[in-house]
């Protein structure tokens, strides 16, 4: 269900503030939008950002809310592509009872003409995140140079300290889901989180906060025309999800006890 901003934002609920495990001044960004910013700062930065965009907002309903509550919003480009560069941001909201902030950004940048050169996108990126933790993860191989670079992942705890890879490495990445929608993180914690002994995911969960791109070359050797960046914190997309979980479970056995109570002052049946 879409829903104008302005209505959307005018009802996201802080119920109850989780304590916070991180500072949004210390976690990576994506254009300024960074893992743990309020979902309010999070829209202002994009709108400034990508002005000749149109973005769209995504939101659900929850009980006891009244209205619509914000769970995404993505930014949209005129054009993709050719001639114009062009921007694609998705950003994904964490749901009350916590406070509202971002717990992932995916954008898709579309860079103009015949591409960008791979060593400025490389050092740029660099730059901005220091040395990647791992190329090509999904390879199972490190890329032997710059040119065979395909995705970089950068890792980090949730101080935005660099982290070091996990146990076997890039195969353990490999289990992070990179599609993972809020529903799925609850679902997980209600039936899958310390039932089973799946290591690799486990440690997704806990401790996957990072930055990770792909990048696709073009018929030009050596230039880049397509980059996709996601910046995500499952950790922190857990406990909200944990939270909202509970919650909507007391509100539910809370109105079954309503139900019941009102149940027993009906009149005896006529048998």
């Amino acid at each position: 269900m879409n829903t104008p901003w302005k209505s959307v934002i005018g009802c996201i609920v802080m119920v109850v503030a989780l304590a916070e495990h991180a500072a949004a001044e210390g976690l990576p960004d994506i254009l300024g939008i960074q893992l743990n910013m309020p979902v309010r700062d999070a829209y202002a930065k994009l709108e400034a950002q990508l002005p000749k965009n149109k973005i769209q907002v995504m939101s659900d309903t929850l009980p006891t809310i009244d209205k619509p509550v914000i769970k995404s919003f993505v930014s949209n480009p005129q054009d993709r592509g050719g001639a114009v560069a062009a921007d694609e941001v998705r950003v994904d909201s964490t749901l009350p009872p916590s406070k509202q902030t971002v717990w992932r950004v995916i954008r898709t940048a579309f860079f103009a003409d015949k591409g960008i050169p791979q060593a400025t996108l490389l050092a740029s990126l660099r730059a901005k995140y220091g040395k990647e933790t791992i190329t090509n993860h999904e390879l199972k191989e490190r890329a032997a140079n710059d040119s065979q670079i395909q995705t970089m992942v950068w890792l980090f705890d949730e101080q935005g300290r660099p982290a070091p890879l996990p146990p076997n490495g890039a195969a353990t990445i490999m289990e992070c889901p990179a599609a993972v929608e809020l529903a799925d993180v609850e679902q997980y914690a209600n039936l899958f989180k310390g039932k089973y002994n799946h290591p690799a995911l486990d440690w997704c969960y806990a401790s996957y906060t990072a930055v990770y791109v792909s990048v696709l070359g073009t018929e030009t050797p050596g230039l880049y025309g397509r980059m996709r960046a996601v910046a995500v914190s499952l950790p922190l997309a857990l406990r909200t999800a944990e939270a909202t979980s509970k919650w909507k479970k007391d509100i539910a056995e809370g109105q079954q006890k309503q139900d019941i109570e009102k149940a027993k002052q009906q009149e005896k049946p006529k048998l």
